[in-house]
C-alpha cells in the first residue's frame, strides 16, 4: 500500500483499530447527545440523535455505533421516516466495513442506495459512490474503487458542492497514485488544489502539496516537485496533524534521496519515524527508507540493522509490495558485505514477488476491463430493447389513433350532454366549498384575535411590572432612603434618642420596609435577568429561596451558553417564578430540581419537587397553572404535568426556539 492511499482514504481501518485499542475518551459532545437522547421523543429528531451518537462513538467503539444505528433504523421504520432509514443503512454499511464484514456492509449500502434514489437525493447518492469506492479499495479492487470515486466527484461537481467533493477527490487521487497513473493523479491534484484554495482550507491544501510532490517524484520530475515539497515542509513544521506530518516528512526525505542528498534525506526519514502513528506498515516503510539511505552512504552496519527491522515489520503486516522492495535492497546489502549466497536468495525473492505483483495487477486490471465491457454491453442491450419497444409502441399508437378518433366523435356527443349536468353539480360543490372556506376564515380570525389579545395582555403585564418596579425603586425607595437619613441625623443630634426603644424600633421597621420594597421591586423586574441572562437570574432567585432553608433548590443547565431573545427570557423567568411560588405555597416540598437542556433549536425545561403532589386532571384549571399554560402557549411550547399524591410533581416544558425571535451571544 502506498503512502498516498493511506492519507487519501478518510475512513482508514488502521486508524479505527488504533483508536479502539485505547481507552474510551471523555467526549463532552457524546455526553451531551446522550443527555438529549434521554428526554427526546420518538420522532425524527431522536433518529438524528441516535445517528450522531453512532457517528461519534464509531471512532472508538464500533459495536456501540452498531447498536445506535440499529436503534435508529428501527425507529425510522416505526415512524415511516424514509430519509432516516436511508441514512441509518448508510451508517450501518460504514460501521460493518470498519469491522471487516464486507457482505453486511454491501447489503446495507445497496439498501441505502435504493432509498436515496427513490427520494431523489443526489447528495446522498454521491456519498454512496464514495462508500462503494472504500468497499472496493479494502478488497484491493483498485480500478473499481477509482471508478466509484470518480462518479462521486462528478456528481458533487454537478451539484456544486465543493465541501463534499473534496473527500472522494482525495480518494481518487490516492488510488490513481496506487495504480501508477501518476500523470492523471497530478492533473487531478491541481484541480483539487484550486478548489481547496478557493475554500481557504489550509489542511486540504497541504494534502494537495503532498500528492503533487509524491507523484512528481514517482515520475522523477524533481524540479517540478521542488516548489510543492517546500510548501509541504512549511506546513508540517507548524501543523499538529501527526498523520499528515509522518508521511509528509517521508516524501520530503524521498525527494532529497532522489537528489542524492542522503544526509538531509536521513534527517527527514527520522522525523517521519518519530511521527508514525499507524503501526508496523508505516514503521516498516520508514525503517526501509532509512536502511536504503545508509546503504547509499556505505554505512553497512546501520543499513543492515534498519533493513532487517523493516523486513520483520513488513512480514508481520503481510505487505507484499513493501517486502518486495526490501528484498531487493537486502540483496544489494549482502552483495556489498560479501555474502553472495544470501544476496542471491533475497534477489530471487525480489524477482518472484515482483512477478507475482505484476501478474496480480494485470489480472485486476483485466477484471476491471471485463466488468466495464460487460456494463457497456448490458447498457447497449438495454438500449436496443428500449428501441424495439418504442417502435412497437409507435405502431400500436398508429393503430389506436383511428379507433380513438371514431370513439372520440361518439364521446363528444356524450360529453356535450353530460357537460351541463356536471357543470351544475360543480357549481353547487363550489358554493358549498366557499361556505366552508368562509367558516374556516372566521375561525382562523377568531384564533388570531385570541393570540393577539394574549400577546397584548402579557406584554401589558410585563410593561406594568417594569413600571411599578421602577416607581417603587425610584419613588418609595428614595423616600425610605431619605427617612433613614433623617433618623440617622436625628440620632446624631439628639443622642438621648439612641436609648429610646420606640426610636430604635422605628429605625428597625424603616430598614425592614426598605429591604422589603427592594425585594418586591427586584421580583417584579430583576436586574440580573436583563444584565446577565436567564440562567443567572433563575440561579439568583434560587439562592434567595434557599436562604430561608425551608426549601433547597438546585439548578442544572446544559447548552445554555448563548443568550435567548430578551422577551423569551422574561417569559421563561415568569414561568419558573410562578411554578416556584406554587411549590412554596402548596407543595410542602423540601427539594426542587430545575433542569434546562438545550440542543440546537430545541429547549427542554423540567421542574421536579418531592412535595405532596396533587390531582393534575382536577387542579389544572387553577389560576396559577392557567397563567403558566397561557405563557407556554404564547411561546409556542408544550406543557406536561406529572403529579402523584404523596410522591411529588414533575413539570415538563418543551420549546422550539426557531419559532421565537432568535438568540444572541451571551454577554460577558
Amino acid at each position: 500500500m502506498s503512502v498516498s492511499i493511506r492519507i487519501g482514504l478518510a475512513f482508514l481501518s488502521t486508524l479505527s483499530v488504533l483508536v479502539s485499542a485505547m481507552a474510551q475518551p471523555a467526549d463532552p459532545l457524546v455526553d451531551s447527545l446522550k443527555q438529549a437522547l434521554r428526554s427526546a421523543k420518538a420522532d425524527s429528531n431522536r433518529v438524528k440523535l441516535l445517528m450522531d451518537l453512532g457517528n461519534n462513538v464509531g471512532y472508538y467503539d464500533a459495536k456501540a455505533a452498531l447498536d445506535y444505528a440499529h436503534r435508529g433504523l428501527g425507529l425510522s421504520k416505526k415512524i415511516k421516516y424514509r430519509l432516516g432509514e436511508g441514512r441509518t443503512h448508510y451508517l450501518l454499511s460504514n460501521t460493518y466495513l470498519d469491522l471487516g464484514d464486507y457482505q453486511q456492509s454491501k447489503t446495507h449500502l445497496d439498501t441505502a442506495a435504493q432509498i436515496f434514489r427513490a427520494l431523489k437525493r443526489p447528495d446522498m447518492l454521491g456519498k454512496i459512490h464514495n462508500a462503494r469506492g472504500n468497499w472496493h479499495y479494502l478488497q484491493s479492487e483498485l480500478w473499481q474503487a477509482a471508478r466509484e470515486y470518480g462518479q462521486a466527484v462528478d456528481l458533487f461537481h454537478r451539484l456544486k458542492d465543493t465541501l463534499l467533493e473534496v473527500i472522494p477527490y482525495q480518494n481518487l487521487i490516492a488510488v490513481l497514485g496506487e495504480t501508477k497513473n501518476y500523470e492523471r493523479a497530478i492533473t487531478r491534484s491541481k484541480r483539487l488544489l484550486a478548489i481547496v484554495k478557493q475554500r481557504g482550507d489550509s489542511l486540504q491544501m497541504a494534502y494537495s502539496y503532498y500528492y503533487l510532490s509524491n507523484n512528481y517524484i514517482a515520475l522523477n520530475q524533481l524540479n517540478a516537485a521542488e516548489p510543492f515539497v517546500a510548501l509541504l515542509l512549511a506546513f508540517v513544521q507548524q501543523s499538529k496533524d501527526y498523520s499528515l506530518a509522518a508521511d509528509a516528512y517521508n516524501v520530503i526525505g524521498l525527494y532529497h534521496f532522489k537528489r542524492k542528498d542522503y544526509q538531509r534525506a536521513l534527517g527527514f526519514y527520522q522525523q517521519a519515524l518519530e511521527k508514525a502513528l499507524r503501526g508496523d506498515y508505516q514503521s516498516a516503510q520508514y525503517h526501509h527508507a532509512i536502511g536504503r539511505t545508509y546503504l547509499r552512504l556505505q554505512d553497512l552496519p546501520a543499513a543492515g540493522e534498519y533493513l532487517h527491522r523493516a523486513e520483520k515489520e513488513a512480514l508481520s503486516t503481510k505487505a507484499k509490495d513493501l517486502y518486495d522492495q526490501i528484498c531487493r535492497d537486502l540483496g544489494e546489502y549482502y552483495t556489498q558485505v560479501g555474502k553472495p549466497a544470501l544476496a542471491y536468495q533475497y534477489l530471487q525473492k525480489y524477482t518472484h514477488l515482483n512477478d507475482s505483483i505484476l501478474v496480480a495487477e494485470t489480472r485486476q486490471y483485466s477484471s476491471y476491463l471485463e466488468a466495464a465491457f460487460a456494463d457497456k454491453k448490458r447498457e447497449s442491450e438495454i438500449l436496443r430493447l428500449k428501441t424495439q419497444q418504442l417502435e412497437k409502441d409507435l405502431l400500436l399508437k398508429k393503430r389506436n389513433y383511428y379507433l380513438l378518433a371514431a370513439m372520440g366523435i361518439l364521446a363528444l356527443l356524450g360529453i356535450f350532454f353530460a357537460f351541463k349536468t356536471r357543470y351544475d353539480r360543480n357549481q353547487r360543490q363550489l358554493l358549498e366549498q366557499d361556505k366552508k372556506l368562509q367558516a374556516e376564515r372566521i375561525l382562523s380570525l377568531e384564533k388570531e384575535q385570541q393570540v393577539i389579545s394574549l400577546q397584548s395582555m402579557i406584554t401589558g403585564q410585563e410593561s406594568e411590572r417594569n413600571r411599578i418596579a421602577k416607581d417603587l425603586h425610584d419613588g418609595l425607595g428614595g423616600l425610605f432612603s431619605t427617612v433613614k437619613m433623617y433618623f440617622s441625623t436625628l440620632a446624631h443630634e439628639q443622642p438621648v434618642l439612641g436609648t429610646n426603644p420606640l426610636f430604635q424600633k422605628s429605625i428597625e421597621l424603616t430598614h425592614t420596609a426598605s429591604e422589603e420594597l427592594r425585594r418586591i421591586a427586584h421580583n417584579l423586574m430583576p436586574e440580573v435577568l436583563l444584565k446577565l441572562g436567564l440562567i443567572n437570574a433563575i440561579q439568583d432567585l434560587c439562592n434567595q429561596i434557599n436562604t430561608g432553608r425551608l426549601l433547597n433548590i438546585s439548578l442544572q443547565a446544559y447548552g445554555m451558553e448563548a443568550r435567548l431573545n430578551p422577551h423569551t427570557e422574561i417569559m421563561l423567568y415568569r414561568i419558573v417564578q410562578e411554578l416556584l411560588n406554587n411549590i412554596i405555597k402548596h407543595a410542602q416540598a423540601t427539594e426542587v430540581i430545575i433542569q434546562f437542556n438545550r440542543h440546537d433549536e430545541r429547549l427542554s425545561i423540567t421542574i421536579e419537587d418531592n412535595g405532596r403532589g396533587f390531582n393534575a386532571s382536577e387542579d389544572k384549571a387553577g389560576a396559577g397553572l392557567s397563567t403558566i399554560q397561557s405563557r407556554v402557549n404564547y411561546l409556542n411550547g408544550e406543557l406536561n404535568i406529572d403529579s402523584t399524591q404523596g410522591v411529588g410533581t414533575t413539570v415538563m416544558m418543551e420549546f422550539y426556539l426557531s419559532l421565537q425571535h432568535g438568540t444572541h451571544p451571551a454577554h460577558r
